[in-house]
């Protein structure tokens, strides 16, 4: 699960023309509860693929009622006043839970949910922004909310890194205990380490090398290789379009989730500048039983600008203040993010 803060300075969520946020009355059970259902059932039929049908069935044994019997202990308790619903035309929409910590001034939002049906419309944001407010004027400092790293969480994920908050990545690990056979002492594992398929991040600014190096990179490891400006460039898409690029990078990257899956090698070079988009990344192709390695390319301004002009690819020019301005807002990985990846066995030399 991932661990998500959110600092007390962000401004306030706009709420116009969305639902009411009010309390929870006792006619709200079963409208909330069918949203819990209906929201978390993919969540566990990706975690029964992660984990296999027997693991799961022990570790979520029956987890339709221990939701609801965690539900109902939230909404008859003496702090249910913490249980909001989002309604919409007289209907209950979506629902969220939060605590408050007064010794320690920090905040918990807990178990949410938005009615699939109406899912895409913000009403999670409207939600997080209605409970942040709360937290705000009831002295809070930071509040903390977590969810899961595996693709079903990534809509979750990008919902919370919306609100801004910051992720400390936390990864689960379970097994089963039965044991079909002894094990030898020196049996090997199933899957080795360094025979893992493998996610390379090729990270950098226009005129680094991304894609000299992935090229490199997906002949050594025998990848799929996916970069966002060829694509474009072949269906002639001007490279300067963002909301292109965007539904290209998404199209590619649910594309190259399937090819981990199969035990396949990926490399990504979209660029990469923030640390929230790498760790997505990360998480999500760890939770496929990928190795992921980060390849971080970074040259002076000078040498990227005559870099971008030898290969005149884009139209408009870009230019010396737009490379700057790219600097400055480029998130370059620290020490201490790239102890979060594997170690490279792939990088060129």
């Amino acid at each position: 699960m991932a661990c998500f803060f959110f600092t007390k300075s962000v401004s306030d969520f706009s709420t116009n023309r969305m639902p009411t946020i009010r309390p929870y009355l006792d006619n709200d059970w079963d409208a909330v509860l069918e949203i819990c259902i209906l929201a978390f059932t993919p969540i566990h039929d990706s975690f029964e693929r992660l984990l296999g049908t027997d693991l799961f069935a022990l570790v979520y044994p029956d987890w339709k009622a221990s939701n609801k019997d965690y539900l109902s202990s939230l909404t008859n308790s003496d702090t249910r006043d913490r249980f909001l619903v989002a309604e919409e035309d007289g209907s209950a929409v979506g629902f969220i839970h939060y605590e408050v910590d007064n010794t320690k001034q920090s905040g918990t939002i807990g178990i949410n949910a938005v009615h699939p049906a109406h899912q895409g419309k913000g009403i999670g944001s409207l939600m997080y922004g209605y409970v942040l407010q709360i937290m705000r004027d009831q002295g809070m400092n930071y509040v903390r909310v977590d969810t899961g790293g595996d693709p079903s969480h990534a809509s979750a994920r990008r919902a919370y890194e919306k609100a801004r908050f910051l992720p400390i990545p936390v990864v689960h690990y379970f097994r089963t205990l039965a044991t079909p056979h002894p094990v030898a002492a020196n049996e090997p594992s199933i899957i080795e380490p360094d025979k893992r398929q493998r996610l390379i991040i090729v990270c950098g600014l226009p005129g680094s090398g991304k894609t000299t190096h992935a090229k490199k990179v997906e002949q050594n490891l025998h990848a799929v290789r996916f970069c966002a400006d060829e694509w474009m460039n072949s269906i002639g898409i001007n490279l300067w379009e963002g909301d292109a690029r965007h539904r290209i990078e998404k199209l590619q990257w649910n594309i190259a989730r399937q090819v981990l899956s199969l035990g396949r090698n990926v490399v990504i070079e979209w660029g990469t500048w923030g640390r929230s988009e790498r760790d997505l990344l990360r998480t999500e192709a760890r939770s496929l039983g990928a190795a992921v390695e980060l390849h971080f390319l970074d040259d002076p301004v000078d040498v990227l600008l005559e870099r971008i002009r030898c290969r005149n690819m884009e139209t408009p020019a870009i230019t010396l203040e737009d490379i700057q301005s790219w600097s400055q807002m480029f998130e370059r990985p620290t020490s201490e993010e790239m102890a979060l990846f594997d170690p490279p066995v792939s990088r060129p030399g």
